[in-house]
């Protein structure tokens, strides 16, 4: 089980942390006066700084670091506040909220955490960067058939030549790289996690075909022109809400601000096979596989069309592929039993019908194949 414990690991990295309108680290009246000829008057004043704190913030952090000597002190003892406060028992990973909310209840994720971190430690006088920590995870749940894409957030304290990572999800774990990310791209992640969020509330019945979480997609690409990840999901909000041609345009987007992303190409296959353009859709599954080969949906798709193309046996090879990666991937052995009865291979088709009905008891389609294998095929294959 995983330590709850807040992380604080050494890195050495070289050269320093740019501050102002084309560095790193800006003040709240600096991502105004920039996004000002991005966004709208009205968007600009009602716009979340997620990191912007306030005088009870800065009067806490001042507090707690009264005593200290040193940066390195000032940053141990506000480690040692957000320890004392419990907010790993108050984790949760689906809300994301500026550094002023979470100080109401302590109720946040790595985003929400770090911005009150980062506000805090600015507040006195320590170099705080938001980190990201390079890790894609994959949601293929409430968004479908389509990838929705996002990252692990941490703060990273400078302290000489040394970056210190800060973790806050309660996990210990090793991270294979970190990334310095401006505050004008943070502030672009929170509102990518906001139009995420958004489409998963009880009252939104819509979904990401919702007005309100494509707007929020829309906003993080406006204020991040190259995040590639929420040029992703705002796709994904187009194309739910039935404009095509916008989320093909978003998911291009997506491939040119970042051609190492792979939840693109997938969501663009998807789009062409829907479409009926199947050696379209089947390029984009490749790359998209190529990118990410140890992922069991995106090998599914490349071998569902590969099948509807006629190549039976590449499919097969992709498919089985999959399912030594996800076992209990029942779509997989359904498509893989679906080949075998096309090429008659009974007992292959048996195997895989009988796996399905394994994972999901009384599947209508493998005991429907079930009963057309007896009956053609007997007993024996």
């Amino acid at each position: 089980m995983a330590r709850m414990a807040l992380l604080a690991l050494l890195l050495l990295l070289p050269g320093g942390v740019a501050f102002g309108k084309s560095g790193t680290i800006y003040t709240p009246e600096e991502i105004r006066e920039t996004l000002s000829v991005r966004l709208s008057t009205d968007e600009v004043s009602t716009l979340m700084i997620p990191f912007e704190g306030d005088q009870e913030i800065s009067r806490l952090a001042t507090k707690l670091t009264q005593n200290a000597r040193n940066e390195h002190q000032k940053l141990k003892s506000l480690l040692a506040y957000f320890r004392k406060q419990g907010f790993y028992e108050k984790y949760d990973k689906s809300r994301t909220r500026t550094a002023r909310e979470v100080m109401t209840d302590g109720i946040g994720n790595c985003l929400s955490y770090a911005n009150l971190f980062v506000a805090m430690a600015r507040a006195v006088g320590l170099e705080a960067v938001y980190l990201d920590a390079s890790q894609v995870h994959s949601d293929f749940g409430r968004a479908g058939r389509v990838l929705v894409d996002y990252k692990h957030i941490m703060v990273g304290i400078k302290i000489g030549a040394d970056l210190i990572p800060v973790d806050f999800d309660g996990h210990a774990r090793k991270f294979n790289r970190y990334q310095i990310i401006s505050d004008l791209h943070a502030t672009a992640d929170f509102y990518n996690n906001l139009g995420f969020e958004r489409s998963y509330v009880e009252q939104n019945q819509k979904g990401f075909a919702a007005n309100e979480v494509a707007g929020a997609f829309d906003l993080a690409t406006r204020i991040w022109p190259g995040f590639a990840r929420a040029w992703n999901n705002l796709g994904v909000a187009f194309i739910r809400s039935g404009r095509t041609k916008q989320g093909l345009l978003a998911y291009l987007k997506a491939i040119k601000a970042d051609k190492q992303l792979a939840a693109p190409y997938f969501n663009l296959g998807q789009v062409y096979a829907r479409g009926g353009k199947i050696d379209q859709a089947i390029s984009a599954f490749k790359r998209a596989v190529a990118l990410d080969p140890e992922n069991a949906h995106y090998l599914y798709f490349l071998g569902k069309n590969l099948a509807r193309q006629g190549n039976l046996e590449e499919a097969l090879t992709q498919l089985e592929k999959g399912a030594k990666l996800d076992a209990g991937f029942f779509l997989i052995h359904m498509k893989m039993a679906d080949i075998y009865y096309e090429l008659q291979a009974c007992n292959r088709a048996r195997q895989s019908a009988s796996r399905v009905l394994e994972i999901v008891p009384g599947h209508r389609d493998a005991s429907q194949l079930m009963k057309k294998l007896h009956k053609i095929c007997g007993q024996a294959g």
